[in-house]
This record gives structure tokens, C-alpha cells and sequence, in this order.
């Protein structure tokens, strides 16, 4: 692993002359070394270090587009670093074991390099995993002409041959992307590549010929992300008051308040969730010689060490041992009151650990493995262990290293191959225009016949879409008709009636959807079919009378009588039919709704006075006999 760490000098200014403290951590070498601004860019270029670490992006970077600047320069597997973005260097330093001066450019550079090194610090992420490119002309085509348009012709055309070549080669790595192409005279003006892969794992890079350009960049994020090498755990220990109002206190392997908090009717859920955001538990401690329920379960969950006192804690010694702090209540007191007792009772055990622990592992971490009953000389075999693994991998990537700089070897053999190819292509492409000179007016002939097919074809379907909108018009327009001569006809003393084509359960249905009102009155178009359902249907609605065309059934007539809806024949009044309503005059329909209303009274009477004759002619029958 190559690891580079800078930082600005003091009285440095941002610009050409600025001037670099560089650490340079190679496998098992280390230098320090002043540099320039182009010097500390040459570096990069010819060492390609896995990370340059830095402590703060914006000490070293005057904005953005510095920062930028500075990540499209260096080789695209090398990944800028940043150690100290929330947490300050020294107090990074202190946690690993590394010795720093405070205020010394070449000591900050180190420590960035070496936490870095140690998996500390996070990856500063500009770039989103598409890469673009773009291949266009490299010179300018002047003004027309005839030799103008031959040298265009040209010019384009190379740049379609280098543009399909790069194709060949995204198609032949499976590489996903979109396309975009401006067409100029003879070939292409220019072409775009939008790939679907990070910078680093496209294997075209930016190069220019004489008359092509190829840029390959990778597309910019809308903010800036910091994406941490390593996840880094805060070890906590955690005092708990359990009850209605539950109290928690947390506090680091080194005493430090991180959080107190206490709520009513806390779900345990939500007392988890509070205390996993801070960290992750070692300790959970309480007040009480007798372990409350509540407390035991919080360690099962966390498989973490339990803590209690050897006696209740009074509250005197609480007072004391949270007297430099600001609690708002008695809970959170005797929260953060166990969990400080818990820690003065390893703290000796931690401060003596401390001394022990060489340079380069992560004090918290084997504080916590101590806590938890590991011994220290396992927990550093262990961690050796981790960095031999971390050896075998470094090598693995030397050899990466190596094999990548044989094809970078054979890609610039490639590329003269590539030249000579072209030159020969380019005799190839005079022989051509010859040819094209040529056949070039018979093309345009071909080329004219094709465009008129094309316009033709498109009048006709235009012709098409003009004679559908003509028609729609005119129906909508004879409708208007229609509802105009409709409203004047209702202004005349006209009435209009909703029309039922057909006295089925689907026509009915259908009318109802388009709205009936109690006291409509109906117009049936075709009363055959008709049965006691439907009209029972239309009862239902509240309808006050029916026009019907045509004879209708027995058991449909009956229904309407029952309930003294009338049914006047269509042939006794004067109607204007319409496409969906017909007019009929006010006065003489309300004048055959009465005439029929007192039909059906005079035949109901007539029915009742028949009832009354045939019952007294029976009870003669009877008698006689």
C-alpha cells in the first residue's frame, strides 16, 4: 500500500507557489519531503499512491471546483482522503497511540498518512459511478468551399471511425451506456458516451489526433460525500434508571458525557434505538444491588458486561459523582451516577492498559475487548493476525500494479499500431472520395427521391388526421344544432323528455347513469320485451308518467297501473324527435296525463264494480242450490 499524506504549509498561500508538507508511507518505507504544487501532482501521476490523505478537504482546497480539479488530474484509482472531518486529528492520534505536534505541517501529514493507513478517515466522493465520453473534432473547419466541404468530409469521418472504435471496445468489456450523436457532413461532428461504470473501470483514456479529440471524464455529483474506509465504533458505557420515567446516561471508555436523556413511558424499543445511535454498549450499569428486570434485559440484548454495586448507591455519593454536570432531574441522575461508578471501577485498569498498547491500534477498541474479559496479549495477536492478512493483499495488488503497467505497455503499442492504421485508412479514404466524386450525384438523386417518399407518406397521414378532426367537427357541430333548436322549442312552451331506446335492464341502467329524477317523465322508443322487472325498475326511480310507442306486455301494464303511473300512446300527442330527447308540448302532455290518470281511476272502478257482480252472482248460485 501507498499511502500519501500532505498538508499546507504555514504562510503558504492558495495558488501556483503554494507549497506541501508530503509523508509518503511505501510497504515499510516512510519520507517526508517539501513540495510544490506541480511537484505533489507529478508524484501522484508517477507513484499512483492507493489514497492521498489530508486532515480537512477545505485547508488544502479553495472551493469545489479546486477540489475537482484536483481528482481529475490524479490516476483514477487513487482515493482522496479525509481523517479528520468530525473528530479532531489529535484526538484521532491520541486513540491509535501516535505521537503529534499540533501546529507542525510534516507531523499532521504523517498522522493523516498513518491513520489512513490504519483503515481511519473517509473517502471524499465527487464523482458518480457513470463516466462520460465525448469525441469530437480537434480543429477548426473554416469557411465553405468546395475543397471546404472535401476537408469537412474528412475531418468528420475520422471522427465517426474513432468514435465506432470506441464502441467496439465499451460492446467487447460488456460496459452498459447510452449514446448520443451529432451527424456533419460526411460523418459525425461529435458523439457522446454516457457509460454505467465508475471512471476507474472504463479502460479508455482522454487523447487527442490530428484531427479527432477523445475526453473522458467522470460525472460530477450534486454535493460532495464522505464515505468512511472503516466503520469506527464508540464504545459506551451506559447507566439506566428503569420506571415509568426511564433515565439513560452514556459515557466513553475515557469518562466523557456523550448523551443523558430521560422520557415518560419510554418503549424499550426506542431506549435501544437512543442508545445504539451513540455507539455500541460495553457496560450496562445500574445503582441498585439488585439488578432491576429492565436492566438485565437491556445487557441480553446487547451481550454486553452488566455492572452493580456491591450496596444501593446513596445519594450523597450520587450528588458527588454527577456534580459536574447539569441534570434536569432525579432519573437522569441516577442514570449517569451508575454509569460514572461503573467506570471509576475500571479506570485504573484502563489508564495502566493505555501505556501498554503500541502504536497503531485502536486504544477503544481493546479498551472494550479488556472490559469484556480478553486478555491484551491475544487481542494484539489477534490484530496482527488481521495485518499479515492485510499484507498477502497489499502484494496482491502490487501485482495488479504490475500487470496494469504491462497493459498500459501494450496499450501504447497499440496505439502506434493504431497510427499506422490510420495512415493507411486515410489512403484508403482518398480512394474513396474518388469514387464518391463519382457516384456522389447519383446519390443525391437517390437521396431526393427517398426525402419526397417520405413527405408524401407524411401528407398523406397529416390528410388523414385532418379529414378525422373534420368529422368530429361536424357531428359536434350538428349537435349544437340540435341542443340549440332544443332550448328554443323549450322557450316556445315545448317540453323536453329524456328517451329509453330500448326497455331492456342495460337501457335502463344506462339512463340512469345520465341522471333520472323523481317526477321524469319517460319516452319508450320500442316497448317490446318489456316484463315486470324492468318496470319495476323505472318505478323504482319515481317516474311520473310514460310515453310509449308500440304495445305493451300485460304484466309490464299492470305494474304502472298499480302504482298510477300513466301510459300515453305516442300517437296521441305531437312530438319532435331527437337524437337523444324528445319535445312535446307542455300543455297537451300535462292535458293527457290528466286524461290518462283519469282512465286508470274509471277502469280501477269499473274492475271494482265487476268484483262486486260476480261475487253477488255467486252467492245466488249458492242460495239457489
Amino acid at each position: 500500500m501507498i499511502v500519501f499524506g500532505v498538508d499546507i504549509l504555514q504562510g503558504s498561500s492558495h495558488g501556483r507557489n503554494q507549497k506541501y508538507a508530503l509523508h509518503v508511507i511505501d510497504g515499510d518505507q516512510e519520507w517526508s519531503k517539501e513540495v510544490s504544487k506541480n511537484r505533489l501532482f507529478r508524484l501522484i501521476r508517477e507513484k499512483k499512491p492507493d489514497y492521498v490523505a489530508v486532515d480537512n478537504i477545505f485547508e488544502i482546497f479553495r472551493d469545489k471546483r479546486d477540489l475537482v480539479g484536483f481528482l481529475k488530474s490524479i490516476p483514477p484509482n487513487t482515493k482522496l482522503i479525509q481523517t479528520a472531518g468530525k473528530t479532531s486529528l489529535p484526538k484521532l492520534s491520541k486513540r491509535f497511540g501516535i505521537d503529534i505536534h499540533p501546529r507542525n505541517p510534516f507531523d499532521e501529514a504523517r498522522v493523516s498518512a498513518l491513520l489512513t493507513k490504519y483503515g481511519v478517515g473517509e473517502i471524499v466522493s465527487i464523482f458518480t459511478d457513470k463516466t462520460i465520453i465525448k469525441v469530437s473534432r480537434n480543429r477548426s473547419l473554416g469557411k465553405g468551399g468546395w475543397r471546404q466541404n472535401k476537408y469537412k468530409r474528412k475531418v468528420h469521418d475520422a471522427v465517426r471511425r474513432v468514435y465506432r472504435e470506441i464502441k467496439e471496445i465499451l460492446d467487447r468489456n460488456g460496459l452498459d451506456y447510452v449514446e448520443e450523436v451529432r451527424k456533419g457532413y460526411g460523418g459525425i461532428s461529435r458523439g457522446v458516451f454516457i457509460v454505467n461504470e465508475a471512471r476507474e473501470r472504463v479502460p479508455i483514456s482522454s487523447f487527442k489526433l490530428r484531427d479527432v479529440q477523445v475526453t473522458v471524464e467522470a460525472v460530477e455529483k450534486d454535493k460532495i460525500e464522505f464515505i468512511p474506509i472503516r466503520k469506527q465504533k464508540n464504545y459506551l458505557i451506559v447507566g439506566i434508571d428503569p420506571g415509568t420515567t426511564v433515565g439513560v446516561a452514556l459515557i466513553d471508555l475515557n469518562g466523557n458525557v456523550i448523551a443523558i436523556r430521560s422520557k415518560k413511558s419510554w418503549s424499550y424499543s426506542d431506549v435501544v434505538d437512543f442508545i445504539l445511535s451513540h455507539g455500541k454498549p460495553v457496560v450496562i450499569a445500574t445503582d441498585k444491588k439488585t439488578v432491576p428486570d429492565y436492566v438485565n434485559k437491556l445487557k441480553a440484548s446487547f451481550n454486553c458486561i452488566l455492572y452493580s454495586p456491591k450496596e444501593d448507591l446513596p445519594v450523597e455519593k450520587k450528588k458527588n459523582l454527577v456534580s459536574s454536570y447539569k441534570i434536569l432531574n432525579d432519573h437522569e441522575r441516577d442514570a449517569l451516577a451508575a454509569a460514572m461508578d461503573a467506570y471509576n471501577s475500571y479506570k485504573n485498569k484502563l489508564k495502566n492498559i493505555e501505556k501498554r498498547i503500541p502504536i497503531g491500534y485502536d486504544l477503544e477498541e481493546i479498551k472494550a475487548g479488556i472490559i469484556k474479559g480478553f486478555s491484551l496479549r491475544n487481542m494484539l495477536e489477534a490484530k496482527e493476525e488481521t495485518k499479515s492478512q492485510e499484507v498477502v493483499a497489499e502484494v496482491t495488488s502490487e501485482e495488479i500494479k504490475k500487470r496494469d503497467r504491462i497493459i498500459a505497455k501494450l496499450k501504447e503499442e497499440n496505439q502506434k499500431l493504431y497510427e499506422e492504421i490510420r495512415r493507411l485508412k486515410q489512403k484508403i479514404k482518398r480512394l474513396e472520395d474518388k469514387i464518391y466524386t463519382i457516384s456522389s450525384e447519383e446519390y443525391r438523386k437517390i437521396r431526393e427521391e427517398n426525402l419526397v417518399k417520405s413527405l408524401q407518406s407524411e401528407i398523406e397521414q397529416l390528410r388523414k388526421i385532418i379529414r378525422e378532426k373534420d368529422k368530429t367537427i361536424c357531428e359536434l357541430r350538428e349537435k349544437l344544432e340540435e341542443l340549440k333548436k332544443i332550448k328554443y322549442l323549450e322557450f316556445k312552451g315545448w317540453k323536453a323528455i329524456r328517451v329509453l331506446k330500448k326497455f331492456t335492464k342495460d337501457e335502463i341502467e344506462k339512463l340512469e347513469k345520465e341522471g333520472i329524477e323523481r317526477g321524469d317523465i319517460i319516452y319508450i322508443e320500442n316497448v317490446s320485451g318489456a316484463g315486470k322487472t324492468n318496470a319495476e325498475m323505472l318505478v323504482n326511480y319515481g317516474i311520473r308518467a310514460l310515453i310509449a310507442k308500440g304495445d305493451m306486455s300485460h304484466l309490464a301494464r299492470e305494474v304502472f297501473e298499480r302504482e298510477k303511473i300513466p301510459i300515453i300512446p305516442v300517437e296521441r300527442l305531437e312530438i319532435k324527435v331527437f337524437d337523444e330527447f324528445v319535445l312535446v308540448k307542455s300543455s297537451e302532455l300535462e292535458k293527457k296525463i290528466k286524461e290518462a290518470l283519469e282512465e286508470l281511476e274509471r277502469n280501477k272502478l269499473k274492475r271494482l264494480e265487476e268484483l262486486i257482480m260476480e261475487y253477488k252472482n255467486m252467492r245466488r248460485f249458492e242460495s239457489g242450490q
